[in-house]
Parts: C-alpha cells; sequence; structure tokens
C-alpha cells in the first residue's frame, strides 16, 4: 500500500514538473517571435508605397509632347493616359522644325513644364542642333528625349547624338526607346517604325513613367 502511494506520489511531482518546463518553454518562445517581429526590416514594397505616396501626381495639363508620325499615332494612348496632355505631332517632322514649335507655344503660353521631344525618325541632326533646342528649353523643369527605332542608315547617329548632348543638360533626359522595343517586332507595322496598338500603349507608358520618375 505504501508502494502504491509513493509511486502516485512521484508520478504527480514528474507531472508538475513536466509542466511547468512546458510552460517556461512556451513564453520564451512567444517572446523569442514578438522580438523578431519588432526587428523586421521593412520589406521593399512597403518601401516603394511609401515613395510613390510622396511622388508628384502628373495630370498631363503640364505636359507637352513634339514630335513627328510616331508620336501621331501614339497621342490617342497618351491621352488615355493624361487626358489633358499637348501633343503637337506632324507627319515628316525634323529636328531642325522643334524650335520653331517651341517659340510658337511659348509665344501662345502653350508650352508645359514637361517637354517631351519624339524626332529622328525622319533624318539625322547633329549635336549643335539639339544643344541650341535644349539651350531655348532651359526654363522648363524636366524635358525629355526620345531615341529612334527606325530601319534607316541614320538611326545610330540619332541615337548616339542624343545620348551625348542630353546629359549635358540639369533638367534633360533620355528616354531609350530603342533599347525599351529591342526584341519587340510584334509591336510594329511592316516598316518597323510606326506602331500598332499595343505597340502604342507601351510607348504611352514608358513616357508617363519617364514623367514620374522626375
Amino acid at each position: 500500500m505504501k508502494f502504491k502511494k509513493t509511486g502516485i506520489i512521484w508520478c504527480l511531482i514528474i507531472l508538475i514538473s513536466a509542466l511547468g518546463y512546458l510552460g517556461v518553454h512556451r513564453e520564451a518562445s512567444s517572446e523569442s517571435g514578438k522580438e523578431q517581429v519588432a526587428n523586421q526590416p521593412i520589406v521593399p514594397s512597403q518601401q516603394v508605397s511609401k515613395h510613390t505616396s510622396k511622388a508628384k501626381k502628373i495630370t498631363g495639363e503640364e505636359v507637352t509632347v513634339i514630335g513627328d508620325s510616331v508620336i501621331v499615332g501614339v497621342e490617342p494612348y497618351l491621352k488615355e493616359l493624361l487626358p489633358k496632355i499637348t501633343v503637337d505631332g506632324k507627319v515628316g517632322r525634323q529636328m531642325s522644325q522643334a524650335k520653331k514649335v517651341i517659340a510658337e507655344l511659348k509665344a501662345k503660353g502653350a508650352l508645359g513644364d514637361h517637354v517631351i521631344i519624339e524626332l529622328g525618325t525622319n533624318g539625322p541632326f547633329n549635336k549643335d542642333q539639339l544643344r541650341t533646342l535644349l539651350t531655348s528649353l532651359s526654363d522648363v523643369k524636366q524635358v525629355l528625349v526620345v531615341t529612334a527605332r527606325v530601319p534607316k542608315g541614320w538611326q545610330d547617329t540619332v541615337n548616339s547624338t542624343i545620348k551625348a548632348a542630353v546629359p549635358e543638360f540639369e533638367n534633360a533626359k533620355v528616354v531609350d526607346w530603342y533599347a525599351a522595343s529591342e526584341g519587340k517586332e510584334n509591336y510594329f507595322y511592316k516598316d518597323g517604325v510606326h506602331l500598332k496598338p499595343d505597340g502604342s500603349r507601351y510607348y504611352a507608358s514608358l513616357l508617363l513613367q519617364a514623367l514620374q520618375e522626375q
């Protein structure tokens, strides 16, 4: 009888000790988990959302685009994104004609604080021509100059001129359409220059992205 009672007492002691150990272990695990959460770094998506919330929204009212037949085709898709944007596109336009267009827009008070230049499809131009144009836009907040994709002998000259001259101006930046459209032949019509609807939407989205990265 004494043996049975002693056995029961020892069983109770072992059970109580085991329960006490488990309680302490759970509490320690909980505290460790809380510490890990408190010390967890902000993930990139949280950082992006904070940065995006501070970015100024582009409405289009402050944006002017000057270009040739490529931008004529893209215009409807740009206006889907930015309904108030001003697009001055003309078939066959050369870079040498852009300065006059800018002067006319300034005279009418129609030149925005953000100017996009899309020219080079119809022929080459030299660095001095581009520098003169960018100098006339020195009072503009942001100037974007778009490289060309045109299967003609002057394509590389146009793009190298843009990449050489644009970085000389603090308010100007290159939008590399040539690089962005690499391998996307299905975006183009047979001439390899003008864009189908999907290509135009892609082009418009690139311009909007560049505007927002001011």
